[in-house]
């Protein structure tokens, strides 16, 4: 997952705000600075109902698959190639292009996917799914008012 600073700024205190302390010595969520039981300020972050864990990457990863929807990408990669190439013809017959890479050489076509979106920095990988940029700042502005 890669994501700018200002957006990933955004989506820590997001993060923060959705979720609470959590002191793993006493097992327990802790409201403000300290543990009332140990006094202690390393904190786990729990998200109620998902888990707890140290660090905000997978809430922020989680808030992500939540309230955004991944884009096909197959068919988005399909579609750049049939803009791109003309269709191709073998006798009285003629395919899209993006239809003829994905059935004759499927590992090159998934390939070629993972390239496209990984140079593409409108999107977010995020396990194995892309999503729009946009559509994750529109999710931080909702959650945040």
């Amino acid at each position: 997952m890669t994501i700018d600073t200002d957006l990933k700024e955004k989506l820590q205190a997001l993060a923060f705000n959705v979720t609470d302390n959590f002191c793993y010595g006493c097992y327990r969520v802790v409201e403000g600075d300290f543990c009332p039981g140990c006094s202690s300020d390393d904190f786990m972050r729990h998200l109620d109902g998902v888990g707890v864990e140290y660090g905000t990457d997978w809430i922020i990863e989680h808030l992500i698959k939540e309230h955004c929807e991944a884009v096909n990408a197959e068919d988005e990669f399909e579609e750049m190639l049939n803009e791109c190439y003309d269709t191709v013809k073998v006798g009285c017959c003629q395919w899209e292009a993006g239809y003829v890479m994905k059935e004759l050489d499927p590992v090159t076509f998934r390939c070629g996917v993972s390239d496209y979106f990984a140079n593409d920095d409108q999107y977010i990988e995020v396990d194995g799914e892309y999503y729009g940029v946009s559509d994750i700042e529109n999710m931080v502005d909702e959650l945040t008012d």
